[in-house]
């Protein structure tokens, strides 16, 4: 996919251009170095129905991607505008960047396949705030 000028859109934490993945009948930005996802508005929750799908495209290294993580001031990269690093409400350990304005989501290495396995362990902490 582009960026707003028709550009293909870079990675926000490696600076490489983000190919385009399909995905069931979504097409995410996948980053060519370090396998960071950028999804757009509505497109995570999308594609977290389907763990086939998630395996798919999540492939990177989630050692490559807790390290990445700790890269936390970035861009956006459809719209530019600083990008916040947000927890999941009910897998507070997974943290990923969330852009306000186009409500896009960069998620690191791994960050995706985890928010994809809510173990019932996680889902009980969730439920009763542990």
């Amino acid at each position: 996919m582009a960026d707003q000028h028709g550009n293909p859109i870079i990675c926000p934490k490696c600076g490489v251009a983000m190919s385009p993945i399909a995905a069931g009948d979504v097409t995410v930005d996948r980053c060519e170095q370090c396998q960071g996802l950028w999804l757009d508005k509505g497109e995570r929750l999308k594609l977290l129905k389907d763990k086939k799908l998630v395996k798919q495209i999540d492939i990177g290294d989630e050692e490559l991607g807790e390290a990445h993580d700790a890269i936390r001031d970035i861009n956006c990269p459809r719209c530019g505008v600083p990008m916040y690093h947000v927890t999941d409400r009910a897998q507070k350990h997974i943290g990923f960047e969330f852009c306000r304005q186009c409500h896009g989501s960069f998620l690191d290495a791994g960050e995706l396949r985890d928010l994809s396995e809510f173990t019932i362990p996680e889902r009980l902490r969730a439920l009763f705030g542990h």
